[in-house]
């Protein structure tokens, strides 16, 4: 036992070197262009790092761990976001247009009714230029829901719209991803090495603490839910499902049909459905003005934003309007988390992640970023199709690199298929296996390994 722990000591210490000097390497960029491609190249080099972690790990179902790996764990992956929070984002503008909004609502006004380009907003466009320049799509108003909303509002209220303000809050939301993983892995008699899925992946860390994106938030408020599920809690579950409904819509929803399931056991099934809705309609009345105004955008976002969408790409040649391609889509995943919810032997954890991954597979837009919501997947056992995809999927910002290098837009539909086409048939294998389970409860002594979340 000693000679695995030490071994499992050196395979940690190894890995974080290698991934600090990959985001250390960032740090050296000149400009834009170069930037986006040392993030490329620390993808590369971190990736196999983490990889290989992933790999030594995958056999650790010890639940005591030596105070030494917690130690490490926690160090090294307080020092990865450090070493990132410094670096304002290249590949992407989403945060400048958080930073805005919060300054937007700070100032008295509705970011769902007034896009940035509006006349009542000249004076605060004055008071940031810089921050207003850099906006992407400028006349589109608001699509991020209202508890995202309030984020932004409290990072304008407290750090005045900064963007280390932001990353602030993000780093709140990632101790309470860190804390749901450990709960979850103690539930299931794992070891707390699992934790290094999420804490030193090069996805979280480089899409949050680099681009600044808001994904992380609504990752960890989902496990929040299925730890809160799991410890037979099921209105602080429908708490944070509903909250999390209003960081960005589709997957807590799919997640909601699965939940319900686990509280009808608990004879909750109603109170939980009936929280969540409240929560997340209640999230709209300081907002309900631009209510009308946010449908608008998101409809305009499911008919014509388009990016990695090959499978939708051809759901959007059948004859009829153009918001029929995203309820066919939304139908048939509504239908898996149905069939998931009433499988036996029921696996929160395990679906949920099967089921958002199918989501990102059939989806108009799949930014790397999107990716953040399943994450968390790595943590208890990852699936192969999880780990593949999770380290191939940051090969998408080629299309960032070309743009930020030549101003030319480019989405490369045949990058999607280097990067889609192994984890999509991984996918399909593992719904087949899923479905091929016998429809019966697994004997207590594999609930170790498979119980349910």
């Amino acid at each position: 036992m000693t000679r695995i722990r030490g071994s499992q000591l050196r395979t940690l210490l190894s890995c974080a070197v290698v991934m600090e000097a990959a985001l250390l390497l960032i740090h050296f960029a000149r400009d834009p262009a170069e930037q986006v491609a040392f993030v490329l190249l620390s993808y590369l080099v971190g990736g196999v790092a983490f990889g290989w972690l992933l790999w030594r790990l995958r056999n650790a179902d010890d639940d005591t761990s030596p105070r030494s790996t917690i130690v490490i764990l926690v160090v090294a992956g307080v020092v990865f976001r450090l070493t990132l929070l410094p670096l304002a984002p290249a590949a992407s503008q989403d945060v400048q247009r958080y930073l805005w909004e919060g300054l937007v609502q700070w100032h008295g006004f509705d970011p769902y009714t007034l896009a940035p380009t509006a006349e009542e907003l000249a004076p605060l466009a004055s008071e940031y230029p810089a921050l207003w320049r850099s906006i992407n799509h400028p006349d589109v108003p608001a699509i991020y829901p209202p508890f995202a909303q309030f984020l932004f509002l409290c990072n304008a209220a407290a750090f005045d719209g900064a963007l280390l303000g932001w990353k602030s809050i993000l780093l709140v939301f990632d101790a309470i991803l860190a804390v749901g993983v450990v709960l979850l892995l103690r539930k299931r008699s794992l070891s707390i090495v699992g934790l290094a899925g999420v804490l030193w992946c090069p996805l979280l860390l480089i899409e949050t603490y680099e681009g600044g994106h808001l994904d992380l938030i609504g990752a960890a408020l989902m496990v929040l839910a299925i730890v809160a599920m799991s410890r037979g809690q099921p209105i602080l579950s429908a708490v944070t499902l509903g909250l999390a409904i209003n960081v960005k819509y589709l997957w807590p929803l799919l997640l909601l049909i699965i939940l319900a399931r686990q509280a009808a056991r608990q004879r909750r099934c109603v109170v939980f459905i009936m929280v969540t809705l409240v929560v997340a309609g209640v999230s709209w009345i300081p907002y309900h003005a631009g209510i009308e105004s946010a449908l608008a955008t998101v409809r305009m976002f499911a008919e014509d934003w388009a990016f990695n969408d090959i499978i939708f790409e051809q759901l959007r040649r059948l004859p009829g309007p153009r918001w029929v391609p995203m309820i066919l889509v939304l139908g048939f995943l509504a239908a898996l988390a149905s069939l998931l919810a009433f499988r036996r032997p029921r696996d929160i954890w395990c679906d949920a992640w099967l089921l958002s991954g199918t989501a990102l597979l059939l989806s108009p837009v799949a930014y790397p970023w999107y990716f953040l919501w399943i994450v968390p997947g790595l943590a208890l056992r990852p699936p192969l199709w999880l780990v593949v995809w999770l380290l191939s999927v940051p090969l998408l910002h080629l299309v960032d690199w070309q743009y930020v290098s030549t101003g030319q837009w480019d989405p490369m539909p045949w990058l999607w298929w280097i990067v889609g086409a192994i984890p999509a048939m991984l996918l399909i294998r593992a719904w087949l296996q899923r479905l091929r389970q016998p429809e019966r409860y697994q004997a207590p002594a594999t609930l170790k390994n498979h119980g349910e979340a």
